[in-house]
């Protein structure tokens, strides 16, 4: 029994080995299936990640540039919703600091054609100077009315604005001005877009398509920008058509002015010294003090008859990882005044381009900018856009513009930059016997202008180029939950030349150093 009972043990003992096997068996089994189907689901993963890209490429290329799909959820990363309106806060707090070695009494950039020359007390004082204006906020409230129709609504302040009151003194108060102020229309289904409101001038050149609410600038802290780079923002309306991925036509009409030189007032100056003469009284160019229209009263509103008038293409093509973008306008523009009781018009257009391209991808950018027409008040300089003689005649001023850049992206945090430009006016003029009238005519009185303090009525000289070439660095100081800080540095060195007169050509220059830190709360 004892040798029965020993084999029975023996055997249930060589069962419980077995099963013990056997469960270490399948436990590996399904280690390993599981293996497998991790491997499987990260296969279904990836190809799902590339099926989305693809989705999301060939959906890129169907929408407009200006348009940005929703996302599903319309109030993720960082934006506000509200009853299907997706809200989107930007701008930033600045602080920038200016030296000059001409003092132009002016706490933001440089008004280039108004360096003064060795005549005023000015050239020999410089300046330094710090602002928070160029300061800015603004908000982009975008929805979608059907899968085709999408409405988009942005507004944009900074304190760049100067009324009557505002100063430099006790409580710093200037006050809000606006920017921008639209309402966009698009139909993805028809490529047709439309624009009312204020923004860039259709002629403002963008790095992308037909960008109603951007504008390829010049990379700078100075905020009178660079010469050859023209741009304004004003109120009108835009419509334009997408003709495949690559092409885009626009068109513009928008608000008219007209910048005069000398003819602000019925007379000007005197003869044979004045800048323009004696202007006949029966002359009319300018609502003068239009207070009661609720302009600044201080202010003159030229009298225009008809809008301008803007045409322009946009070219993307599709260059691998190279990004280019080549557009081209034309503009018509009506120059106007009364004289002796009837009205008398000037018809002028005019015609300019622009290029960004990426040299080498994430590297290095190019921008070139230029232009030429009657476009004084479009220039950074800025330059008038026509002299009026003394019987009523208009006198266009035609200017030549152009710029170019280079911006180095040394760092993902890291940019470098350096810009040259110029903006050259053509001298336009007339005489009645001896009394000099127009721009840059030879018979204005320069004598004093190399003697400090002499009367103003010796420098006349009428500005004929600007030149600039400036460079600087910008970078990323921080950025993360908390917002980005960014910091830059700028030197640029100016030059201002006169049309020559009596006693010479005048000529002048100006040396800045601007720094920047500016915060990005959103």
């Amino acid at each position: 029994m004892r040798i029965i009972n020993c084999g029975l043990m023996l055997g249930i003992l060589a069962a419980c080995s077995g099963q013990v096997r056997a469960d270490d068996n399948v436990t590996t089994e399904i280690q390993s299936l599981k293996a497998k189907l991790k491997e499987l689901q990260q296969r279904v993963d990836s190809e799902a990640r590339k099926t989305r890209q693809v989705e999301a490429q060939a959906k890129a290329v169907q929408l407009p540039a200006s348009y940005k799909a929703l996302a599903a959820d319309p109030c993720a990363a960082g934006k506000v919703c509200y009853k299907g309106v997706t809200l989107t806060f930007g701008g930033w707090v600045d602080l920038t600091g200016i030296y000059r070695s001409r003092n132009l009494a002016s706490d933001t950039g440089s008004v280039y054609n108004f360096i003064p020359y060795q005549q005023s007390r000015n050239f020999n004082i410089p300046e330094t100077r710090f602002s928070a204006r160029q300061s800015r906020f603004s908000v982009l409230a975008e929805g979608n009315v059907d899968a085709d129709t999408h409405l988009a609504g942005y507004g944009e302040i900074d304190f760049e604005g100067a009324a009557q009151t505002a100063s430099s003194v006790a409580t710093n108060s200037f006050n809000p001005r606006m920017r921008q102020l639209s309402l966009e229309l698009d139909r993805s289904d028809l490529g047709l877009h439309f624009l009312a409101g204020q923004s860039w001038s259709l002629n403002a050149p963008t790095k992308s398509g037909i960008d109603p609410r951007g504008v390829d600038a010049p990379g700078v802290i100075d905020f009178e920008s660079v010469p050859g780079f023209l741009a304004a923002r004003q109120p009108g309306l835009r419509v334009w058509q997408d003709i495949g991925p690559e092409f885009k036509l626009a068109a513009s009409v928008e608000n008219a002015q007209t910048a005069f030189f000398g003819g602000n007032v019925p007379a000007v100056g005197t003869p044979a010294v004045g800048p323009q003469g004696v202007l006949n009284p029966n002359l009319q160019v300018n609502l003068t003090g239009p207070g009661g229209s609720f302009f600044n009263n201080l202010n003159n509103v030229s009298l225009n008859q008809v809008p301008d008038f803007t045409v322009k293409a946009a070219w993307d093509p599709r260059l691998g990882p190279t990004k280019l973008h080549v557009e081209a306008w034309v503009l018509y523009r009506q120059l106007f005044d009364r004289f002796n009781n009837a009205n008398h018009t000037y018809d002028t257009g005019s015609f300019g381009g622009h290029i960004f391209a990426e040299l080498i991808p994430k590297t290095l950018d190019l921008q070139l900018y230029g232009s030429h027409g009657v476009l004084g008040r479009f220039t950074a300089t800025p330059f008038p856009d026509a002299a009026v003689a003394q019987d009523g005649t208009v006198l266009p001023l035609t200017i030549t513009a152009a710029a170019v850049g280079l911006i180095w992206h040394a760092t993902p945090s890291l940019d470098v930059y350096s810009y040259a430009g110029l903006e050259r006016a053509k001298a336009n003029f007339a005489n009645v016997g001896t009394v000099p009238f127009g721009y840059g005519n030879p018979l204005y009185n320069n004598t004093g202008c190399g003697t400090e303090n002499s009367p103003a009525a010796t420098c006349n000289g009428n500005t004929r180029e600007v030149r600039q070439t400036t460079a600087g660095i910008y970078d990323t100081i921080y950025q993360g939950n908390y917002g980005t800080l960014k910091a830059g540095l700028q030197y640029s060195y100016t030059q201002r030349f006169a049309f020559a007169g009596v006693g010479g050509a005048p000529k002048t220059d100006e040396n800045v150093v601007m720094t920047q830190i500016r915060y990005y709360p959103f």
